[in-house]
């Protein structure tokens, strides 16, 4: 050791030598201690002879010597937590030109700017030269997204494709992947957040997922729509957001007294409207309805597994009350499709809504109608389980549905006959 290393260690060895050990096991032990402390000077002359370690520079500003290698790294602190910065190999920068770089990283971190090297600066921009717009992106990634995730039913595809293009494409659309920014995902956010919370909560969902796949892909540094330590400072949570609630419900009282909206039902709407109703289906099992589903001789409408929600490998069969059956007799056949509906129209289903509303006068919805239904069922002691396999929900945990394979359809029967009379009480007649 050096003279003054050497001063200091037996200083310290005398004042604490008792809780130290030996004069010479705590001497040889200081050796590289010292060594970290008492750092040669970094000069011209002596840097690419200086022993491995670390070798101050300037303030904030070391020289890292492991082997043959020599690297400035430039060590600052943000949010707490202490972090290092690459700043280039000592062959490729003076000692000058390292201290200007460290200098001006100072004087960018005091105004809040991450310190980035003119390599950085150079790769970030050949990488947003040839980054992808988000709407091309987007669009690529959901779809594979959906083989990722072996999506059966169309409608989740749908969905991610409505809500990024109807929300997230008129703001994000023609930015570079690179280029966006948290601040850009609240400007998509933010607007319908408040009003349209459960909307808003899925799209960040989605957009979390799609920007996930662009940093794999080496197009962001970070996901700008994580929710924990990224929005949520920005952004109430959902759950204290209460603006979501059910889809508003028509009481059974005044669809029996609305019924007459849907009669005569000579228009595609109307009974398409009307059958949903008379079946508590959902709109994308009962819309898109063809006629080879119907069996006339028992009285059945078979779903196809791929319009089950519930991704079961068989069709669900659906007791068709005398109401339905009536009502299907007296729709002209002009093709597969009874209501003419195609199924890959998504588009087309969701229309039911406003014209429902329009015909009704109220802010009912087509799904409201499964809660009608649910609702009456309760109160009339249709048990729980028969009621629940009406509207194809799944019922009882993996052992009882292992046991339970009947699907109640002669007990369906005669609820679905019951609740159609319930919704006609006061028209007797289609």
């Amino acid at each position: 050791m050096r003279n003054l290393e050497k001063f200091f260690a037996i200083l310290l060895w005398a004042i604490c030598g008792p809780f130290l050990g030996s004069a010479d096991t705590f001497l040889g032990s200081t050796d590289t201690i010292f060594s970290e402390v008492f750092m040669a000077k970094v000069t011209a002359k002596n840097i690419f002879s200086l022993p491995d370690g670390r070798h101050t520079v300037a303030p904030n500003l070391m020289l890292r010597v492991r082997g043959n290698s020599r690297t400035y790294v430039m060590r600052y602190s943000i949010g707490g937590k202490r972090k290092d910065k690459n700043l280039g190999s000592a062959s490729e920068l003076s000692i000058s030109e390292a201290r200007a770089q460290a200098e001006l990283f100072r004087a960018g971190l005091q105004e809040g700017v991450l310190p980035i090297t003119p390599r950085e600066v150079l790769a970030e921009k050949v990488n947003r030269d040839s980054s992808p717009t988000f709407e091309k992106y987007s669009i690529k990634t959901i779809d594979k997204i959906a083989a990722v995730r072996m999506w059966k039913n169309d409608k989740h595809r749908y969905q991610w494709y409505a809500t990024i293009k109807d929300i997230a494409i008129p703001v994000l659309g023609k930015k570079k992947m690179s280029e966006i920014s948290r601040q850009d995902v609240l400007d998509v956010l933010k607007p319908i957040w408040m009003t349209r919370n459960e909307t808003a909560s899925r799209l960040r969902g989605r957009l979390e997922n799609i920007f996930a796949y662009a940093v794999s892909d080496g197009l962001m540094a970070y996901n700008p729509a994580l929710w924990r330590g990224n929005l949520d400072r920005e952004l109430p949570p959902p759950s204290k957001v209460q603006n979501a609630g059910h889809l508003e419900a028509m009481p059974l009282k005044e669809l029996q007294e609305k019924i007459h909206c849907f009669l005569p039902p000579k228009n595609r709407t109307r009974q398409v409207i009307l059958f949903t109703i008379l079946t508590a289906s959902r709109v994308g099992e009962s819309a898109p309805a063809r006629w080879d589903e119907i069996d006339w001789e028992n009285k059945i409408w078979s779903v196809p597994p791929e319009r089950r929600k519930d991704q079961k490998k068989y069709p669900h069969r659906v007791p068709l009350s005398r109401q339905a059956i009536e009502l299907l007799k007296g729709i002209e056949r002009k093709g597969d499709l009874i209501f003419c509906i195609d199924a890959s129209n998504q588009g087309s289903k969701y229309s039911l809504r406003p014209l429902l509303q329009r015909m009704t006068g109220t802010k009912a919805t087509m799904h409201g109608f499964r809660s009608t239904f649910r609702d009456w069922a309760a109160e009339n002691g249709v048990p729980d389980t028969v009621a629940e396999k009406c509207l194809m929900h799944t019922t009882g945990n993996a052992v009882v549905q292992a046991y339970q394979r009947s699907d109640l359809l002669e007990q369906r029967r005669e609820v679905m006959q019951a609740w159609a009379d319930a919704v006609f009480e006061k028209y007797k007649e289609l």
